[in-house]
């Protein structure tokens, strides 16, 4: 088996930490599919009080 060598500059790449911070972004402005019904519901509580409170 044949050993794969990495360049120079890839590796100086890897190194750096701005390079890898840009790498870790990609993909945080994705859509987010994960569920959200307690957002929901604080929505809903937030509302009644303010609803409540207009009653008073």
């Amino acid at each position: 088996m044949e050993r794969k060598w990495v360049e120079r500059k890839e590796v100086e790449l890897r190194l750096d930490e701005e390079f890898n911070a840009i790498l870790n972004m990609i993909g945080e402005g994705g859509p987010d599919y994960a569920r959200n019904d307690e957002d929901i519901e604080m929505q809903i509580m937030k509302h009644d009080e303010a609803k409540s409170q207009d009653l008073h």
